[in-house]
């Protein structure tokens, strides 16, 4: 514990010198901030228990400093309000240098690594449940060290490199990224070493992603070995259509089979996975429509299907941008899950549908 706060002294004095040299030569103009505030009250309902609220509130904010030389300074956090120990709370989402050599790029500090493919969900990313449903999570800002090497326009090497829950274990990806007969092709492996495990985890990752005449489709494959060995696959299409008024449909589908141990990682806790085989994969299928009404308005609805327990998700949602810089938006969801108990009677498995549910109303400013 105490090595990690030394490295993080050390790695925040190192950026703090930097952003002394940048502002140092910089004019007040030059300097610009912007960010999100979003506020919000989520309902929840449960057959198990009574309807319950939860208001929330965060802004999104982050420093635009501009370059100086071959180097680059990001700061950006969120200020969030955390209802468990009743405080406003602070997350830092970027706080990292970057510099350019003639043959790489190297970005040393808290940044975002995502490995996605333009899924609606991700099983073979670098942190699985950074990113879900075109949302992002905490999973996705890490402390780590990265070095990107680009070969071509269309092909690049990157390591990267982070601690875990404390800085004796760590874990290493390592990716590359080429175009085959027009389909963006990443192929990577990443290394959890876990000292208390001795030889860690590793997990290996193909993705890919093109068009095929008027639809694209996309897909991975995943490899987990801990103590014991599994797979995931995934395969997905997209399908746009405009019309003359100016409208858009969108249309996505996915199929998936993941181990059940992944399954609220990846789906940012919306499906519970407690009540299932772990030695067996979990079949999923999500779909998504979205309309675009008009430059203002989208209206859209995304399923989940659960094929192991017949579980059912639906998630519809809008939002209208009623001012410049302010929009409005709604969601909700409907769950029906499957619930197993056993009858301690006669030792009998009795299945039971578990109804509940969710609404979210909100607004967000942007400047």
């Amino acid at each position: 514990m105490k090595n990690k706060y030394i490295v993080k002294s050390i790695l925040f004095l190192f950026i703090f010198l930097n952003a002394i040299l940048i502002f140092s030569s910089t004019k007040a103009a030059d300097l610009e901030i912007g960010g999100k505030f979003n506020t919000s009250i989520t309902g929840y309902y449960s057959q198990d228990s009574e309807f319950a609220y939860i208001p929330q509130a965060n802004l999104d904010w982050e420093l635009f400093l501009p370059r100086w030389g071959n180097n680059e300074i990001r700061c950006a956090g969120n200020v969030y309000t955390n209802l468990e120990e009743g405080k406003i709370d602070f997350f830092w989402k970027k706080l990292y240098w970057k510099h350019r050599f003639d043959k790489f790029h190297l970005t040393v500090g808290r940044q975002p690594i995502s490995w996605s493919f333009g899924s609606l969900l991700n099983p073979v990313d670098y942190s699985l449940g950074a990113e879900a449903l075109d949302r992002e999570y905490n999973a996705k800002y890490q402390d780590a060290l990265e070095l990107y090497y680009p070969i071509n326009w269309h092909t690049s090497l990157s390591l990267t490199v982070s601690p875990m829950s404390n800085w004796e274990d760590f874990k290493i990806g390592i990716r590359g990224r080429t175009l085959v007969n027009d389909f963006d092709v990443a192929v990577h492996f990443i290394q959890e070493q876990i000292k208390n495990k001795g030889k860690g985890t590793q997990r290996f990752g193909i993705t890919a992603k093109g068009d095929l005449g008027k639809y694209g489709v996309y897909g991975s494959l995943g490899y987990y070995h801990d103590e014991k060995k599994s797979y995931s696959f995934l395969l997905g299409v997209d399908y746009s259509y405009f019309f003359q008024t100016g409208s858009r449909l969108y249309l996505q589908a996915e199929y998936l089979t993941i181990p059940p141990e992944m399954l609220a990682q990846i789906t940012g806790s919306i499906m519970n996975n407690a009540q299932y085989d772990i030695e067996k994969n979990i079949q999923l299928l999500v779909t998504n429509a979205s309309y675009q009404i008009d430059e203002f308005s989208n209206i859209g609805m995304t399923v989940f299907y659960n094929a192991c327990d017949n579980s059912t998700i639906f998630m519809p949602n809008y939002s209208n941008q009623i001012k410049d810089n302010i929009n409005f938006k709604i969601q909700a969801g409907i769950i029906n899950q499957s619930v197993v108990n056993t009858n301690p009677e006669n030792n009998t498995i009795v299945s039971d549908n578990n109804r509940s549910g969710f609404i979210e109303i909100g607004f967000d400013y942007t400047f």
